[in-house]
């Protein structure tokens, strides 16, 4: 057994003591922390990332997996390990670790040779072809123009400490902390194609009040052009939510009025919406049943978008059978699982043949949204197939539904297939859900999860 030693101020630096030296891989990101007489680095691993099929002829590695789950293969063997395991690997072995979900791993080695590296297969991701592919949809947002029209919404949060219950009546009593307001329904549509890159342009409605100029203001803030017709009898629909610090939602006030639009605010939207169009690559009519969506205003703004050879995405909020006429003529429709049953007006409670049943009788896509079980996606000529939920840890679904909508206008505009636009948004409605309260993603966070 070699004597221990202490070596004290080393002359052979390879990276200053100091700091971290940080390196960008195609799987995630090597942090540096030692030097040239042995290597420490942490590795940190992205899901559905992995390092290149390779071994080493004069060092021997230990990893030591902090957080995450990993795949490890070394020679003919795969390990999967978890926090606290670690693995040595002889000099000599050819070895690959693989990302099962984003991971921390410490590696130790005997020395560091920058020519001690021999390749069978190359980093990347699991998924290459399709990563390299939806990476360049999600790439070209920037370029997309979204056209989105619909029922706008302000969302409050007002959240408190709750430490006491009212002695006035069996109710927590919260204290306040704070409050914030963020964009709505179609409002929320909007900034999801702001925040995602693409240029996004909302035509709707709202009150001469200050919840209306407060989500007029946000929307500007987030890069959203704003085309709003003013009523003056009608209230902006706001939303608000008292919040415990605990994230426990309490009790939520609605403000709202929810009859249809006066014939001179359609009048005036229709307007916006033709001269709009020639502007826009595709149209995404968001309907909350709050007004804007009257069935007969429904099929003009649908005929408007075909007239201008702009497809048309539709969130849908149908209040009874009847609807689904209204709709035809869309590229694809994006209702929620309950949605999808009422627009079906069937006893068939299979999601596949829900989807497949309004596919069939508007002849067009449909994106089905299951919550916390993804998202199946209908095709006209009978074709289903679903996609997972890429998240077990679920937060918040509120908005997730104009997430999926926006990615998927995004997507279409920028060349996508059906299968990558239901895949991309299936994969956006997994970011969103763990934030909290309605909320948006940015193109980076999207490109992660691919």
């Amino acid at each position: 057994m070699p004597p221990s030693y202490v070596n004290f101020g080393s002359k052979r630096r390879l990276y200053r003591a100091s700091g971290v030296h940080r390196e960008k891989k195609e799987w995630g990101e090597e942090q540096w922390i030692v030097n040239r007489e042995y290597c420490g680095k942490k590795l940190v691993l992205q899901k559905n990332r992995r390092c290149s099929l390779h071994k080493h002829e004069k060092k021997d590695e230990v990893f030591y997996i902090l957080s995450g789950l990993v795949r490890m293969e070394i020679s003919d063997k795969t390990f999967t390990l978890t926090p606290g395991d670690f693995v040595h690997i002889p000099a000599g072995a050819y070895h690959r670790f693989t990302g099962l979900e984003d991971s921390e791993i410490m590696e130790f080695s005997t020395n560091h040779q920058e020519n001690d590296s021999y390749r069978k297969e190359y980093s990347g991701h699991v998924e290459g072809e399709r990563f390299v592919r939806q990476r360049k949809i999600v790439e070209k947002f920037p370029q997309a123009k979204v056209l989105v029209a619909g029922d706008a919404m302000l969302d409050t949060y007002t959240i408190g400490d709750v430490t006491r219950i009212s002695p006035e009546a069996p109710i927590p009593v919260a204290k306040f902390r704070s409050r914030r307001h963020v964009p709505g329904a179609a409002a929320n549509a909007a900034a999801n194609v702001a925040s995602l890159g693409g240029c996004a342009t909302l035509v709707s409605v709202r009150g001469k009040d200050g919840a209306g100029q407060a989500l007029e203001a946000l929307l500007k803030k987030s890069g959203v052009k704003t085309l709003f017709v003013i009523e003056e009898n009608r209230a902006t629909t706001e939303k608000h939510r008292i919040v415990a610090s605990d994230a426990h939602q309490i009790v939520r006030v609605d403000y709202e009025d929810i009859h249809s639009l006066s014939s001179a605010a359609e009048k005036k939207i229709a307007s916006f919406l033709r001269r709009e169009l020639k502007k826009h690559d595709i149209l995404l009519l968001s309907d909350y049943a709050k007004g804007f969506f009257r069935p007969e205003f429904l099929r003009s703004c649908i005929a408007a978008a075909r007239s201008a050879r702009v497809p048309v995405i539709l969130d849908p909020k149908p209040t009874g059978r009847d609807y689904l006429s209204a709709a035809r003529g869309v590229a694809a429709i994006t209702p929620n699982r309950n949605e999808a049953q009422i627009l079906a007006g069937t006893q068939e409670r299979s999601p596949f043949g829900v989807a497949a049943a309004i596919a069939r009788k508007l002849f067009t896509n449909v994106f089905c949204t299951l919550g916390g079980d993804g998202m199946l996606l209908a095709s006209p000529k009978g074709k289903t197939r679903d996609f997972r939920a890429i998240t077990k840890e679920v937060t918040d679904v509120s908005g997730a539904g104009d997430t999926v909508a926006a990615t998927v206008a995004l997507c279409l505009a920028s060349g996508a297939t059906m299968e990558d636009a239901a895949d991309v948004s299936n994969r956006a409605a997994g970011v969103v859900v763990t934030k909290q309260g309605t909320a948006t993603l940015t193109q980076n966070e999207l490109l992660r999860v691919l």
